[in-house]
């Protein structure tokens, strides 16, 4: 719900709906501490009277032992001179089908470009491998099928990842791999979200929404289309001064995301707090 806060957006209307829509007022009623992943829903939740206490993301922790470009490169027998492409367009069944044939197609029109380029593409599941293996060919592309657990060795290993909207982006930022986020919805839900349920947020990567500024190109629906992802794709692979504009600004999504030790900062707040306050003065939850 602080996505949805006053500095964010600007119809009074758009906030109470979203704030009824979340149950923040119920949220509020029940919370006697509330620990934060993001600096700004911290703020947030400070000026709604709730004691919070801005704990950073667990996914630090989890990238501090990730694996790193020269490794993964050579893991893969990539060649220094090689481009590669990570394609992490979908991990539910939903996004397999709105999302990957438009980026297998955006990938082969990549190849036209850069022919020499390679795709590593993780797949989810291995539900989804057959028809993976089976869009690969169709579309002609010199790619690699990877498992879901190869997913960071592939971000590693590339020079730009196209990636639909979720946690994933914040690990690509945080290998310092430039990125193109990609969404799509079906054409009847995405009307029931702009028509009914008035759905309008600045961003929907993580990325951006640490910062609240754009930091990675995201196409949407209509724009989440083979040649616009192709052209951003081209333009990030190609101009050097923007992919450098990138990697700076994910400098300061990562200070957004805090430092290493995130979980064991929440025990320890849980710790701290529960000494502190007599059971008689916490809320019913």
């Amino acid at each position: 719900v602080w996505i949805w806060s006053e500095e964010n957006i600007p119809s009074a209307k758009l906030r109470a709906t979203a704030e009824k829509l979340f149950n923040t007022e119920k949220l509020i009623a029940v919370t006697d501490k509330l620990l934060a992943i993001f600096p700004a829903e911290a703020r947030f939740f400070e000026t709604k009277g709730l004691p919070v206490t801005w704990v950073g993301h667990p996914l630090v922790d989890r990238m501090a032992n990730a694996p790193n470009r020269q490794e993964m490169r050579q893991k893969w027998a990539i060649k220094t001179e090689e481009t590669v492409v990570a394609l992490l367009p979908a991990s539910r069944q939903q996004e397999f089908k709105y999302l990957v044939p438009t980026v297998c197609a955006a990938a082969k029109k990549l190849q036209e470009k850069i022919p020499d380029i390679k795709f590593l593409i993780p797949v989810p599941l291995a539900l989804y491998e057959p028809k993976m293996r089976e869009l690969v060919k169709e579309y002609g592309l010199n790619a690699v099928i990877m498992e879901r657990d190869q997913t960071l060795e592939a971000i590693a290993a590339a020079d730009l990842a196209v990636a639909k909207s979720g946690t994933v982006n914040l690990e690509i930022a945080l290998l310092n791999v430039p990125q193109v986020v990609v969404y799509r919805l079906s054409a009847v839900t995405a009307w029931i979200a702009r028509n009914i349920m008035k759905f309008s947020v600045p961003f929907v990567s993580p990325v951006n929404l640490v910062l609240m500024r754009e930091i990675v190109p995201e196409l949407l629906q209509e724009e989440a289309n083979p040649e616009r992802i192709m052209q951003e794709c081209l333009d990030l692979l190609l101009n050097q001064q923007r992919r450098q504009k990138m990697l700076d600004e994910y400098a300061e999504t990562k200070a957004g995301l805090g430092t290493v030790g995130s979980c064991e900062r929440v025990a320890q707040e849980v710790f701290n707090f529960t000494d502190q306050v007599p059971k008689n003065q916490k809320k019913a939850g």
